[in-house]
Protein backbone atom coordinates (compact mmCIF):
# COMPACT_ATOMS: atom_id res chain seq x y z
CA UNK A 1 0.00 0.00 0.00
CA UNK A 2 1.22 4.12 -0.20
CA UNK A 3 3.28 5.53 1.96
CA UNK A 4 2.29 6.17 5.78
CA UNK A 5 3.29 7.30 9.00
CA UNK A 6 2.07 9.64 12.39
CA UNK A 7 2.36 12.56 14.13
CA UNK A 8 5.20 12.72 16.18
CA UNK A 9 4.42 11.26 19.62
CA UNK A 10 5.21 7.55 20.44
CA UNK A 11 2.95 5.52 21.25
CA UNK A 12 4.81 5.46 24.92
CA UNK A 13 3.63 9.17 24.96
CA UNK A 14 0.99 7.70 27.46
CA UNK A 15 4.11 6.80 29.62
CA UNK A 16 4.90 10.36 30.90
CA UNK A 17 8.50 11.04 31.60
CA UNK A 18 7.66 13.55 34.26
CA UNK A 19 4.59 14.39 35.90
CA UNK A 20 1.94 16.99 35.13
CA UNK A 21 2.61 21.01 36.22
CA UNK A 22 -0.69 23.21 36.61
CA UNK A 23 -1.27 26.82 37.04
CA UNK A 24 -4.55 28.52 38.03
CA UNK A 25 -5.61 31.72 36.68
CA UNK A 26 -9.36 32.66 37.56
CA UNK A 27 -11.76 30.07 35.97
CA UNK A 28 -9.06 29.09 34.18
CA UNK A 29 -6.08 25.95 34.95
CA UNK A 30 -3.35 25.03 32.66
CA UNK A 31 -1.38 21.75 32.96
CA UNK A 32 1.58 20.27 30.55
CA UNK A 33 2.77 16.91 30.21
CA UNK A 34 5.63 15.73 29.13
CA UNK A 35 5.05 12.64 26.83
CA UNK A 36 8.53 12.01 24.87
CA UNK A 37 11.76 12.88 25.74
CA UNK A 38 15.46 12.08 23.62
CA UNK A 39 17.65 13.65 25.10
CA UNK A 40 18.35 16.56 23.04
CA UNK A 41 14.52 17.73 22.68
CA UNK A 42 10.67 16.46 23.96
CA UNK A 43 7.02 16.86 22.94
CA UNK A 44 4.67 18.07 25.31
CA UNK A 45 0.85 18.56 25.84
CA UNK A 46 -0.71 21.50 26.82
CA UNK A 47 -4.20 21.15 28.37
CA UNK A 48 -6.59 24.71 29.00
CA UNK A 49 -9.52 23.59 31.10
CA UNK A 50 -12.06 25.84 32.56
CA UNK A 51 -12.95 25.28 36.18
CA UNK A 52 -15.97 28.47 35.95
CA UNK A 53 -19.87 28.26 34.95
CA UNK A 54 -19.86 30.39 31.79
CA UNK A 55 -17.99 30.06 28.75
CA UNK A 56 -14.57 30.93 28.53
CA UNK A 57 -14.02 33.28 25.15
CA UNK A 58 -10.28 33.12 24.63
CA UNK A 59 -6.83 32.68 26.30
CA UNK A 60 -2.98 33.19 25.94
CA UNK A 61 -0.34 30.98 27.76
CA UNK A 62 3.34 31.57 28.54
CA UNK A 63 5.92 28.72 28.67
CA UNK A 64 8.94 28.58 30.55
CA UNK A 65 11.05 26.66 28.12
CA UNK A 66 14.30 26.25 30.49
CA UNK A 67 16.18 26.92 27.57
CA UNK A 68 14.35 24.87 24.79
CA UNK A 69 13.41 25.96 21.68
CA UNK A 70 9.95 25.37 19.81
CA UNK A 71 10.55 23.38 16.71
CA UNK A 72 6.79 22.36 16.23
CA UNK A 73 3.33 23.19 17.27
CA UNK A 74 0.02 22.20 16.77
CA UNK A 75 -3.45 23.29 17.82
CA UNK A 76 -2.45 26.53 18.54
CA UNK A 77 0.13 29.22 17.13
CA UNK A 78 2.91 30.39 18.72
CA UNK A 79 5.72 33.61 19.16
CA UNK A 80 8.50 33.15 20.96
CA UNK A 81 7.12 30.78 23.97
CA UNK A 82 3.72 32.56 24.37
CA UNK A 83 0.86 30.44 22.61
CA UNK A 84 -2.44 31.96 21.48
CA UNK A 85 -5.24 29.18 20.29
CA UNK A 86 -6.45 28.91 16.85
CA UNK A 87 -10.01 30.03 15.64
CA UNK A 88 -11.50 26.28 16.83
CA UNK A 89 -10.18 26.10 20.13
CA UNK A 90 -10.38 29.60 21.79
CA UNK A 91 -13.48 29.15 23.07
CA UNK A 92 -13.82 26.65 26.17
CA UNK A 93 -17.34 25.47 27.14
CA UNK A 94 -17.57 25.27 31.18
CA UNK A 95 -16.62 22.11 32.42
CA UNK A 96 -14.51 21.41 28.99
CA UNK A 97 -10.98 22.12 28.07
CA UNK A 98 -8.81 22.43 25.11
CA UNK A 99 -5.67 21.16 24.26
CA UNK A 100 -2.26 22.00 22.12
CA UNK A 101 1.01 19.80 21.69
CA UNK A 102 4.54 21.30 20.79
CA UNK A 103 8.17 19.68 20.41
CA UNK A 104 10.86 21.45 21.07
CA UNK A 105 14.65 21.25 20.73
CA UNK A 106 16.61 21.10 23.93
CA UNK A 107 17.00 19.01 27.78
CA UNK A 108 15.27 21.81 29.66
CA UNK A 109 12.49 20.88 31.72
CA UNK A 110 9.58 23.26 30.49
CA UNK A 111 6.71 24.98 33.17
CA UNK A 112 4.10 27.06 32.65
CA UNK A 113 4.78 30.67 33.48
CA UNK A 114 1.39 32.81 32.88
CA UNK A 115 -2.22 31.94 31.86
CA UNK A 116 -4.58 34.66 30.83
CA UNK A 117 -8.77 33.68 30.25
CA UNK A 118 -11.30 35.94 29.17
CA UNK A 119 -14.50 35.08 30.54
CA UNK A 120 -15.32 32.16 32.80
CA UNK A 121 -16.90 33.85 35.47
CA UNK A 122 -14.97 33.36 38.82
CA UNK A 123 -14.25 29.47 39.48
CA UNK A 124 -15.49 28.04 43.11
CA UNK A 125 -14.08 29.05 45.94
CA UNK A 126 -13.30 25.69 47.07
CA UNK A 127 -11.31 24.20 43.52
CA UNK A 128 -7.76 24.93 43.67
CA UNK A 129 -4.94 23.70 41.38
CA UNK A 130 -3.08 20.82 43.68
CA UNK A 131 -0.18 19.21 43.05
CA UNK A 132 0.92 16.27 45.22
CA UNK A 133 3.08 13.31 45.92
CA UNK A 134 0.23 11.50 47.80
CA UNK A 135 -3.43 11.63 48.39
CA UNK A 136 -3.13 12.99 52.35
CA UNK A 137 -1.05 15.97 51.36
CA UNK A 138 -1.11 18.56 48.72
CA UNK A 139 0.39 21.80 47.44
CA UNK A 140 -2.47 24.27 46.42
CA UNK A 141 -2.81 27.60 44.61
CA UNK A 142 -5.72 29.22 44.37
CA UNK A 143 -6.84 31.80 42.60
CA UNK A 144 -9.83 34.70 43.33
CA UNK A 145 -11.16 37.19 41.07
CA UNK A 146 -13.75 39.83 40.79
CA UNK A 147 -16.83 38.38 38.59
CA UNK A 148 -17.14 41.73 37.16
CA UNK A 149 -13.91 41.59 35.43
CA UNK A 150 -13.73 39.34 31.86
CA UNK A 151 -10.43 38.69 31.84
CA UNK A 152 -7.96 37.41 34.38
CA UNK A 153 -4.14 36.51 34.49
CA UNK A 154 -2.09 34.93 36.62
CA UNK A 155 1.85 34.47 36.54
CA UNK A 156 2.01 32.33 40.18
CA UNK A 157 4.94 30.09 38.66
CA UNK A 158 3.96 26.49 40.14
CA UNK A 159 5.52 23.44 41.69
CA UNK A 160 5.27 20.04 41.35
CA UNK A 161 6.54 16.44 42.76
CA UNK A 162 8.24 14.08 40.65
CA UNK A 163 5.18 11.52 40.72
CA UNK A 164 2.29 13.82 40.95
CA UNK A 165 -0.11 15.30 38.04
CA UNK A 166 -2.06 18.59 38.54
CA UNK A 167 -5.99 17.76 39.41
CA UNK A 168 -8.63 20.41 40.32
CA UNK A 169 -10.23 19.58 43.89
CA UNK A 170 -13.55 20.22 44.40
CA UNK A 171 -14.28 19.27 47.87
CA UNK A 172 -15.98 21.06 49.33
CA UNK A 173 -19.53 19.59 50.32
CA UNK A 174 -21.03 23.15 49.59
CA UNK A 175 -20.26 23.46 46.32
CA UNK A 176 -23.15 21.44 44.84
CA UNK A 177 -25.74 22.97 47.06
CA UNK A 178 -24.12 26.68 46.32
CA UNK A 179 -24.76 26.05 42.60
CA UNK A 180 -27.01 29.02 40.95
CA UNK A 181 -29.83 25.81 39.87
CA UNK A 182 -29.24 25.66 36.51
CA UNK A 183 -27.71 22.73 34.69
CA UNK A 184 -25.91 22.86 30.89
CA UNK A 185 -26.40 19.57 29.02
CA UNK A 186 -23.28 18.44 27.24
CA UNK A 187 -22.46 14.99 24.87
CA UNK A 188 -19.80 13.06 26.72
CA UNK A 189 -18.06 11.80 23.54
CA UNK A 190 -16.66 8.40 24.20
CA UNK A 191 -13.75 9.37 26.59
CA UNK A 192 -13.29 12.81 25.20
CA UNK A 193 -14.21 15.56 26.93
CA UNK A 194 -17.60 16.57 27.11
CA UNK A 195 -18.67 18.70 24.08
CA UNK A 196 -21.80 21.34 23.55
CA UNK A 197 -24.65 19.84 22.21
CA UNK A 198 -26.52 21.99 19.64
CA UNK A 199 -29.81 24.15 20.13
CA UNK A 200 -30.65 24.56 16.56
CA UNK A 201 -30.43 20.61 15.25
CA UNK A 202 -30.81 16.97 16.82
CA UNK A 203 -28.75 14.83 14.33
CA UNK A 204 -25.09 15.40 13.12
CA UNK A 205 -22.30 17.79 14.17
CA UNK A 206 -22.92 21.60 14.05
CA UNK A 207 -20.81 24.97 14.77
CA UNK A 208 -22.88 27.59 17.48
CA UNK A 209 -21.78 30.62 19.46
CA UNK A 210 -17.98 29.94 18.09
CA UNK A 211 -17.71 26.03 18.66
CA UNK A 212 -18.37 23.04 17.74
CA UNK A 213 -21.56 21.02 18.57
CA UNK A 214 -23.44 17.72 18.48
CA UNK A 215 -26.63 17.33 18.29
CA UNK A 216 -28.50 14.96 20.54
CA UNK A 217 -29.73 11.57 18.61
CA UNK A 218 -26.20 11.52 17.59
CA UNK A 219 -24.98 12.33 20.62
CA UNK A 220 -27.45 9.35 22.30
CA UNK A 221 -26.65 6.99 19.23
CA UNK A 222 -23.28 6.67 19.93
CA UNK A 223 -21.31 3.32 21.15
CA UNK A 224 -20.05 2.32 24.55
CA UNK A 225 -20.42 4.68 27.35
CA UNK A 226 -21.06 8.55 26.15
CA UNK A 227 -24.28 10.33 26.13
CA UNK A 228 -25.79 13.27 27.25
CA UNK A 229 -24.69 14.56 30.70
CA UNK A 230 -25.46 17.41 32.95
CA UNK A 231 -23.14 20.28 34.45
CA UNK A 232 -25.09 22.12 37.03
CA UNK A 233 -23.91 25.35 38.24
CA UNK A 234 -20.38 26.51 39.04
CA UNK A 235 -19.28 22.91 39.22
CA UNK A 236 -17.82 21.26 36.53
CA UNK A 237 -18.56 17.83 37.71
CA UNK A 238 -21.47 15.39 36.04
CA UNK A 239 -25.21 15.31 38.01
CA UNK A 240 -26.32 11.80 36.06
CA UNK A 241 -24.57 9.23 34.55
CA UNK A 242 -24.56 8.76 30.57
CA UNK A 243 -27.61 8.20 29.11
CA UNK A 244 -26.15 5.29 27.10
CA UNK A 245 -23.98 3.68 29.57
CA UNK A 246 -25.25 0.88 31.76
CA UNK A 247 -22.77 2.40 34.63
CA UNK A 248 -24.17 4.98 36.92
CA UNK A 249 -20.77 5.59 38.86
CA UNK A 250 -20.59 9.78 37.87
CA UNK A 251 -23.90 10.13 39.22
CA UNK A 252 -24.01 12.96 41.67
CA UNK A 253 -20.58 12.82 42.23
CA UNK A 254 -18.89 16.18 42.15
CA UNK A 255 -15.33 15.32 43.27
CA UNK A 256 -13.80 15.36 39.79
CA UNK A 257 -13.94 17.72 36.62
CA UNK A 258 -14.26 14.45 34.31
CA UNK A 259 -15.83 12.65 36.49
CA UNK A 260 -18.51 12.28 33.80
CA UNK A 261 -16.23 10.46 31.14
CA UNK A 262 -17.33 7.17 32.68
CA UNK A 263 -14.94 4.29 33.61
CA UNK A 264 -13.23 3.06 30.60
CA UNK A 265 -14.02 -0.73 31.46
CA UNK A 266 -17.99 0.08 31.12
CA UNK A 267 -20.17 -2.11 29.11
CA UNK A 268 -20.73 -1.32 25.46
CA UNK A 269 -23.91 -2.95 25.22
CA UNK A 270 -25.51 -0.53 22.72
CA UNK A 271 -27.14 -0.94 19.42
CA UNK A 272 -24.65 -1.92 16.84
CA UNK A 273 -24.13 1.16 14.50
CA UNK A 274 -25.96 1.82 11.59
CA UNK A 275 -23.40 2.15 9.12
CA UNK A 276 -21.40 1.16 6.13
CA UNK A 277 -19.85 -2.08 5.09
CA UNK A 278 -16.58 -2.50 5.06
CA UNK A 279 -13.72 -4.49 6.36
CA UNK A 280 -10.42 -3.90 8.26
CA UNK A 281 -6.52 -5.19 6.70
CA UNK A 282 -3.41 -4.12 8.43
CA UNK A 283 -0.06 -2.79 7.78
CA UNK A 284 3.14 -0.81 9.05
CA UNK A 285 5.56 0.10 6.00
CA UNK A 286 7.76 2.85 7.54
CA UNK A 287 7.25 5.29 5.19
CA UNK A 288 6.29 8.68 5.46
CA UNK A 289 2.63 9.01 4.97
CA UNK A 290 0.54 10.79 2.28
CA UNK A 291 -1.11 13.54 5.26
CA UNK A 292 2.56 14.47 5.99
CA UNK A 293 2.50 16.28 3.27
CA UNK A 294 0.98 20.16 3.62
CA UNK A 295 -0.41 19.97 0.05
CA UNK A 296 -2.44 17.02 1.23
CA UNK A 297 -4.32 18.32 4.54
CA UNK A 298 -7.23 21.36 4.38
CA UNK A 299 -5.99 24.95 5.07
CA UNK A 300 -5.67 25.80 8.50
CA UNK A 301 -4.83 22.12 9.30
CA UNK A 302 -1.35 20.71 10.46
CA UNK A 303 0.05 17.84 8.50
CA UNK A 304 1.15 14.44 10.27
CA UNK A 305 4.92 14.86 11.24
CA UNK A 306 7.83 12.60 10.19
CA UNK A 307 10.58 10.97 12.15
CA UNK A 308 13.86 9.78 11.12
CA UNK A 309 15.64 6.48 11.03
CA UNK A 310 15.66 6.84 15.15
CA UNK A 311 12.43 7.85 15.40
CA UNK A 312 13.30 11.59 16.11
CA UNK A 313 10.99 13.90 14.94
CA UNK A 314 11.87 15.81 11.62
CA UNK A 315 11.51 19.67 11.23
CA UNK A 316 11.34 19.56 7.52
CA UNK A 317 8.23 19.05 6.35
CA UNK A 318 9.25 18.39 3.08
CA UNK A 319 12.00 15.90 3.61
CA UNK A 320 11.12 12.88 1.33
CA UNK A 321 10.05 9.43 2.23
CA UNK A 322 12.23 6.52 3.05
CA UNK A 323 10.26 4.74 0.60
CA UNK A 324 11.41 7.33 -2.16
CA UNK A 325 15.29 7.61 -1.13
CA UNK A 326 14.64 10.13 1.38
CA UNK A 327 15.21 9.88 5.15
CA UNK A 328 11.53 10.47 6.82
CA UNK A 329 9.59 7.49 7.73
CA UNK A 330 6.05 7.42 10.27
CA UNK A 331 6.94 7.35 13.90
CA UNK A 332 6.00 4.81 15.69
CA UNK A 333 3.72 6.49 18.24
CA UNK A 334 1.02 5.64 15.24
CA UNK A 335 0.94 2.57 16.62
CA UNK A 336 -2.95 1.43 18.16
CA UNK A 337 -4.27 1.46 21.35
CA UNK A 338 -6.60 -0.22 23.88
CA UNK A 339 -9.03 2.77 24.95
CA UNK A 340 -11.14 -0.44 27.01
CA UNK A 341 -11.95 -3.86 26.63
CA UNK A 342 -14.56 -2.88 23.87
CA UNK A 343 -13.11 0.04 22.42
CA UNK A 344 -9.96 1.17 20.55
CA UNK A 345 -8.04 4.37 19.02
CA UNK A 346 -6.00 4.02 16.10
CA UNK A 347 -4.77 5.76 12.37
CA UNK A 348 -5.61 3.74 9.35
CA UNK A 349 -5.19 3.86 5.67
CA UNK A 350 -7.91 4.64 3.24
CA UNK A 351 -9.16 5.54 -0.10
CA UNK A 352 -8.29 8.31 -2.27
CA UNK A 353 -9.78 11.69 -1.63
CA UNK A 354 -10.08 14.18 0.83
CA UNK A 355 -9.44 11.91 3.77
CA UNK A 356 -6.38 13.15 5.76
CA UNK A 357 -7.95 13.65 9.50
CA UNK A 358 -11.31 12.39 9.15
CA UNK A 359 -12.51 10.01 11.82
CA UNK A 360 -14.43 6.93 11.51
CA UNK A 361 -15.81 4.78 13.76
CA UNK A 362 -16.36 1.32 13.19
CA UNK A 363 -17.81 -1.60 14.71
CA UNK A 364 -16.76 -5.42 14.07
CA UNK A 365 -19.46 -7.89 12.63
CA UNK A 366 -17.63 -11.25 14.06
CA UNK A 367 -17.16 -12.65 10.20
CA UNK A 368 -14.09 -12.09 8.26
CA UNK A 369 -14.07 -10.77 4.73
CA UNK A 370 -12.15 -13.58 3.80
CA UNK A 371 -14.54 -15.76 4.58
CA UNK A 372 -14.45 -19.26 5.91
CA UNK A 373 -14.54 -19.26 10.27
CA UNK A 374 -11.65 -17.20 10.86
CA UNK A 375 -11.75 -17.57 14.76
CA UNK A 376 -9.93 -14.27 15.44
CA UNK A 377 -12.99 -12.01 13.56
CA UNK A 378 -15.56 -13.70 15.70
CA UNK A 379 -13.86 -13.46 19.53
CA UNK A 380 -13.66 -10.02 17.50
CA UNK A 381 -17.36 -9.30 17.39
CA UNK A 382 -18.96 -6.55 18.88
CA UNK A 383 -15.95 -4.38 19.60
CA UNK A 384 -15.37 -1.00 18.57
CA UNK A 385 -12.67 1.25 16.91
CA UNK A 386 -12.02 5.26 15.98
CA UNK A 387 -9.31 5.78 13.36
CA UNK A 388 -8.41 8.58 11.90
CA UNK A 389 -7.23 8.80 8.46
CA UNK A 390 -3.33 9.49 7.51
CA UNK A 391 -2.50 7.93 4.85
CA UNK A 392 -4.39 6.71 1.21
CA UNK A 393 -3.32 3.41 -0.81
CA UNK A 394 -3.83 2.96 -3.97
CA UNK A 395 -4.23 -0.84 -3.30
CA UNK A 396 -7.30 0.89 -0.63
CA UNK A 397 -10.83 -0.15 -1.37
CA UNK A 398 -13.67 2.05 -0.82
CA UNK A 399 -15.16 0.75 2.89
CA UNK A 400 -11.44 -0.87 3.23
CA UNK A 401 -9.65 0.69 6.78
CA UNK A 402 -5.97 -0.69 6.53
CA UNK A 403 -5.23 -0.14 10.24
CA UNK A 404 -1.09 0.53 11.13
CA UNK A 405 -0.57 -2.48 13.04
CA UNK A 406 3.35 -2.80 13.84
CA UNK A 407 4.12 -6.19 12.23
CA UNK A 408 0.81 -6.44 10.29
CA UNK A 409 2.94 -6.53 6.68
CA UNK A 410 4.66 -3.48 4.52
CA UNK A 411 2.46 -4.00 1.24
CA UNK A 412 3.61 -2.28 -1.97
CA UNK A 413 6.49 -0.66 0.15
CA UNK A 414 9.49 -1.39 2.36
CA UNK A 415 11.48 1.24 4.60
CA UNK A 416 11.05 -1.09 7.60
CA UNK A 417 13.67 -3.29 6.60
CA UNK A 418 16.61 -0.39 6.70
CA UNK A 419 15.60 1.21 9.41
CA UNK A 420 14.87 -1.46 11.70
CA UNK A 421 17.70 -3.84 10.54
CA UNK A 422 15.64 -6.84 9.86
CA UNK A 423 15.51 -9.03 7.14
CA UNK A 424 12.55 -9.04 4.83
CA UNK A 425 12.44 -12.64 6.50
CA UNK A 426 11.86 -11.32 10.04
CA UNK A 427 8.42 -8.90 8.66
CA UNK A 428 6.27 -11.72 7.51
CA UNK A 429 4.63 -12.21 4.46
CA UNK A 430 4.61 -9.15 2.41
CA UNK A 431 0.66 -8.84 2.66
CA UNK A 432 -0.27 -10.02 6.08
CA UNK A 433 2.48 -9.64 7.57
CA UNK A 434 3.32 -11.91 11.17
CA UNK A 435 -0.06 -13.41 11.04
CA UNK A 436 0.24 -14.75 7.64
CA UNK A 437 3.64 -16.09 8.17
CA UNK A 438 2.31 -18.00 11.48
CA UNK A 439 -0.38 -19.17 9.27
CA UNK A 440 1.78 -20.28 6.49
CA UNK A 441 3.47 -22.42 9.50
CA UNK A 442 1.00 -23.68 11.30
CA UNK A 443 -1.67 -23.99 9.16
CA UNK A 444 -5.05 -22.41 8.92
CA UNK A 445 -7.05 -24.96 11.01
CA UNK A 446 -4.72 -24.00 14.26
CA UNK A 447 -6.34 -22.62 17.46
CA UNK A 448 -6.51 -18.91 17.85
CA UNK A 449 -4.39 -19.40 21.08
CA UNK A 450 -1.97 -20.96 18.81
CA UNK A 451 -1.44 -18.06 16.69
CA UNK A 452 -1.41 -15.95 19.22
CA UNK A 453 1.26 -17.41 20.72
CA UNK A 454 3.07 -17.35 17.17
CA UNK A 455 2.40 -13.99 17.10
CA UNK A 456 3.61 -12.75 20.64
CA UNK A 457 6.97 -14.38 19.73
CA UNK A 458 7.06 -12.70 16.30
CA UNK A 459 6.43 -9.84 18.20
CA UNK A 460 9.43 -10.10 21.15
CA UNK A 461 11.61 -11.63 18.43
CA UNK A 462 11.11 -8.12 16.42
CA UNK A 463 10.59 -5.58 18.84
CA UNK A 464 10.79 -6.37 21.95
CA UNK A 465 14.53 -7.72 21.35
CA UNK A 466 15.81 -4.31 19.77
CA UNK A 467 13.74 -1.99 22.52
CA UNK A 468 11.11 -0.86 20.05
CA UNK A 469 8.81 -0.43 22.98
CA UNK A 470 6.25 1.29 21.11
CA UNK A 471 6.03 -1.15 18.43
CA UNK A 472 6.23 -3.98 20.49
CA UNK A 473 3.32 -3.13 22.36
CA UNK A 474 1.22 -2.13 18.89
CA UNK A 475 2.19 -5.41 18.02
CA UNK A 476 0.73 -7.26 21.34
CA UNK A 477 -2.31 -4.98 20.78
CA UNK A 478 -3.29 -6.89 17.64
CA UNK A 479 -2.61 -10.15 19.91
CA UNK A 480 -4.63 -9.33 22.91
CA UNK A 481 -7.12 -6.71 22.08
CA UNK A 482 -7.63 -7.19 18.33
CA UNK A 483 -7.67 -11.15 19.10
CA UNK A 484 -5.32 -11.87 16.44
CA UNK A 485 -8.49 -11.46 13.62
CA UNK A 486 -7.78 -11.67 10.09
CA UNK A 487 -9.76 -8.95 7.77
CA UNK A 488 -12.46 -9.04 9.65
CA UNK A 489 -15.61 -7.30 8.56
CA UNK A 490 -17.03 -3.97 9.91
CA UNK A 491 -20.18 -1.87 10.00
CA UNK A 492 -18.31 2.20 10.10
CA UNK A 493 -19.43 5.82 9.50
CA UNK A 494 -18.02 9.03 10.16
CA UNK A 495 -17.76 10.61 13.33
CA UNK A 496 -16.18 13.73 14.98
CA UNK A 497 -12.60 12.85 16.05
CA UNK A 498 -11.65 12.23 19.67
CA UNK A 499 -8.95 14.92 21.29
CA UNK A 500 -6.98 11.67 22.48
CA UNK A 501 -6.50 10.77 18.73
CA UNK A 502 -6.11 14.46 17.42
CA UNK A 503 -3.63 15.63 20.08
CA UNK A 504 -1.43 12.54 18.92
CA UNK A 505 -1.21 12.97 15.42
CA UNK A 506 -1.62 16.93 15.22
CA UNK A 507 -4.04 16.57 12.43
CA UNK A 508 -7.41 18.06 13.52
CA UNK A 509 -9.90 19.17 10.79
CA UNK A 510 -12.63 19.73 13.26
CA UNK A 511 -12.92 22.96 12.37
CA UNK A 512 -14.43 22.27 9.06
CA UNK A 513 -17.07 20.90 10.51
CA UNK A 514 -17.48 18.63 7.72
CA UNK A 515 -18.28 15.26 9.11
CA UNK A 516 -20.17 12.92 6.58
CA UNK A 517 -22.31 10.56 6.71
CA UNK A 518 -21.57 9.28 2.82
CA UNK A 519 -19.61 5.99 2.27
CA UNK A 520 -16.18 6.11 1.26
Amino acid sequence: MNISQLKFIPAAALLFAYAAHGLVSGAGEATISMNNNWGSGYCADVTVANNGGSTITDWTLELDLNGANINNLWNGSNSGSTVTPQSHNASIASGSSVTFGYCANGSGTPSIASLSVTGGGTASSSSSSSVSSSSSSSSSVSSSVSSSSSSVSSSVSSSVSSSSSSSVSSSSSSQSSSSTGQCDEQCQWYQDEPRALCANQDTGWGWENGQSCIGRTTCEGQGGSGGVISSCGNSSSSSSSSSSSSSSSSSSSSSSSSSSSSSSSSSSSSSSIAGCDGYATRYWDCCKAHCSWSGNVPDGAEPLGACGVNDQPIGDINAGSACDGGNAHMCQGLSPWAVSNTLSYGYAATSSGDVCGRCFEIQFTGSSHNGGNDPGSAALSGKRMIVQATNIGSDVAGGQFDILVPGGGVGQFNACSSQWGVSNDELGAQYGGFLAACKDELGYNASLSQYKSCLSQRCDNVFGSRGLTDLQQGCQWYVDWFEAADNPSLKYREVACPSAITSRSGVDRGFLNDVSNSCN
